[in-house]
């Protein structure tokens, strides 16, 4: 019997290592990578529907994907830590994203044919360098799979309202805006929403995904309030 092609599910995160990330948020964020990374090999080897695939986006001064490259297989995944340092240039980072949610015909990572929406996480702790970022956000609103992305921000430590409004017109109004009001805190956020929405989104490829969204959100509300006891 052939085996049944899988399809892929893209997990992008854009992480901030300006130089404010420095240190301990920084350590939370490659740890929650490595974890991830762990986690989602483990789901994808019990799930019959999907395989994953990781984009990191990082950014500070200049925005790179890691390794360089717009995507891997999870199982083949491997980075060395992320430092800090420099700028919070978000507007690199959101042109970087615009070149992956297209079609791989077009250049992207995006299925041509079919599809799973992506899930998409930022996280970033101080004010954008460019600020306001409107044609960057009219550039992304153009593309249809970033319309239909499961979207997340996580403000780490953050009281700036600037912030929080780019951070809320990134997810739009089916997305959530997370506040990490301590850096200890960061590494279990992380793995709440990326592998709390992964588990959620792989299942049930039948479900409408308006429906699904509003299911994942509430998933991922709940295990936010638990966080302190959170263990996966």
């Amino acid at each position: 019997m052939d085996k049944i092609a899988k399809q892929k599910l893209n997990v992008i995160m854009l992480i901030d290592k300006s130089k404010s990330m420095q240190g301990k948020r920084i350590e939370q964020v490659n740890q929650a990578l490595k974890d991830v990374k762990k986690q989602l090999i483990q789901m994808q080897d019990e799930n019959t529907n999907v395989d994953f695939a990781l984009t990191i986006i990082s950014f500070s001064t200049e925005a790179e994907f890691l390794n360089n490259e717009k995507t891997k297989d999870v199982t083949e995944f491997d980075f060395a830590d992320i430092k800090g340092g420099g700028w919070s240039n978000l507007h690199l980072a959101y042109q970087k994203l615009a070149e992956v949610l297209k079609k791989q015909s077009q250049g992207g990572i995006m299925a041509d044919f079919g599809g799973i929406a992506p899930i998409i996480l930022l996280m970033t702790d101080g004010h954008p360098t460019k600020y306001p970022l409107k044609q960057e956000m009219e550039l992304l609103n153009g593309l249809p799979w970033f319309k239909v992305a499961l979207r997340y921000g996580v403000a780490i430590e953050l009281k700036d309202e600037k912030t929080l409004r780019v951070l809320q017109d990134f997810v739009g109004n089916e997305g959530d805006v997370i506040e990490c009001l301590d850096a200890n805190t960061l590494k279990k956020i992380i793995k709440i929403v990326v592998l709390t929405a992964s588990k959620v989104q792989s299942q049930s490829t039948g479900v409408k995904q308006q429906s699904k969204k509003q299911q994942i959100r509430q998933h991922v509300q709940q295990c936010l309030q638990e966080v302190d006891d959170w263990e996966w």
